[in-house]
């Protein structure tokens, strides 16, 4: 996050008013609607960045088969590529490689995080998905300082969030075994004695 980027609320903006075209099913084969591929190309070129090579589109084509699997990446990448129109972004030809990347390595990290449906309409979903681009690439929220920054994305951070939560439910899952053998064992005891 060490340059700084576009206002973190046109991007929000962005975000609310996202078109119902970037909203529509992903095309497989001869279902769904929008070719994510010929999206992520289009915004390439709007960005003037250089073509992207056709091996690498190829992760933005999914059979019917993987479709549901896909699906909510595909819809991701939709949302990220319109985000990524945004007037601030058009002619830095030095984001180009983070912007490749974000697009193809590193939204399968999180997609599980960000149900589409559900981030549109959440506004700290919305908030973390734009402060992840950003982060992705190299960048910062204007008016914010790296230290603001790190500090909001973390308190944002669904990853962190659902790790603290599993962990805390293995815990309390721990707990009530120990309890319970606990109570066992004072049981047994308890019968032993009576026993005597």
């Amino acid at each position: 996050m060490t340059n700084e980027g576009p206002l973190l609320e046109s991007l929000l903006r962005r975000l609310v008013d996202t078109p119902l075209e970037f909203k529509e099913e992903p095309r497989s084969g001869t279902k769904g609607v929008v070719d994510v591929a010929a999206v992520v190309w289009d915004t390439l070129r709007t960005l003037q960045f250089e073509r992207i090579p056709a091996a690498e589109l190829q992760s933005f084509r999914v059979d019917d088969a993987s479709l549901p699997k896909e699906r909510n990446r595909l819809r991701l990448v939709l949302v990220a590529c319109w985000l990524l129109t945004d007037d601030w972004f058009l002619g830095k030809p030095k984001l180009q490689r983070t912007v490749k990347k974000f697009l193809i390595s590193e939204l399968p990290k999180f997609e599980s995080y960000f149900p589409v449906d559900r981030f549109l309409h959440d506004a700290d979903r919305r908030e973390e998905f734009a402060r992840r681009l950003l982060d992705a690439l190299s960048l910062r929220p204007s008016g914010e300082s790296e230290n603001q920054a790190n500090d909001r994305l973390q308190t944002l951070n669904s990853v962190t969030r659902e790790k603290v939560l599993r962990d805390t439910a293995k815990a309390e899952l721990r707990a009530k075994e120990i309890r319970e053998a606990m109570a066992r064992k004072a049981a047994e005891d308890a019968a032993s004695r009576y026993g005597e």
